[in-house]
């Protein structure tokens, strides 16, 4: 439950903040990938950042309108798919190592050339992270849609459980 409260939290929070763009940002391609991580650290940092456990977010990597954001806070982390609609990042999917695979991307709607590409970045960038890093990432258990789209992607059921230990805070 804790989980599925962050995920909620995080997705309205995206999809609000990023509204906060200049005028003119309304598709994707007005804004580099380097700007759109830099836009997903902000909003993820600026509702989950707290003093006594602060959020991390990285590593973050785009693809068109889709991105892969690591987090940490505390003893707990995963990952989260974003997706840009409207010029706005809205997370579709928490999970954990289910998103390193394209497969699983592809279950949420992405292209399979995009997913291949983003689970490339993705690793990528992973392999350079410490272990204790990585097993916080894989620690974040099933797979929770956020985003109320459920008449596309993985069907209802496939998600796994919802402890509500994975939670940030």
């Amino acid at each position: 439950m804790m989980k599925f409260f962050f995920c909620t939290l995080l997705a309205a929070w995206l999809t609000s903040a990023s509204g906060h763009q200049a005028a003119g940002d309304q598709h994707s391609s007005k804004l580099s990938p380097a700007k759109d991580m830099q836009t997903i650290v902000h909003v993820m940092k600026k509702q989950f950042d707290q003093p006594k456990s602060p959020l991390r977010v990285a590593p973050v990597v785009v693809e068109g309108d889709w991105a892969l954001a690591g987090w940490l806070q505390g003893d707990r982390g995963g990952r989260a798919l974003l997706q840009k609609r409207h010029g706005q990042w809205v997370i579709v999917v928490c999970a954990g190592d289910g998103l390193r695979q394209a497969a699983a991307l592809v279950q949420t709607g992405m292209p399979n050339d995009v997913a291949t590409a983003l689970s490339k970045k993705l690793q990528t960038s992973e392999s350079r992270l410490p272990a204790d890093t990585l097993k916080k990432f894989a620690s974040f258990e099933g797979m929770l849609r956020v985003d109320g789209d459920a008449g596309h992607g993985a069907p209802h059921g496939s998600h796994g459980a919802h402890p509500q230990n994975n939670s940030p805070r």
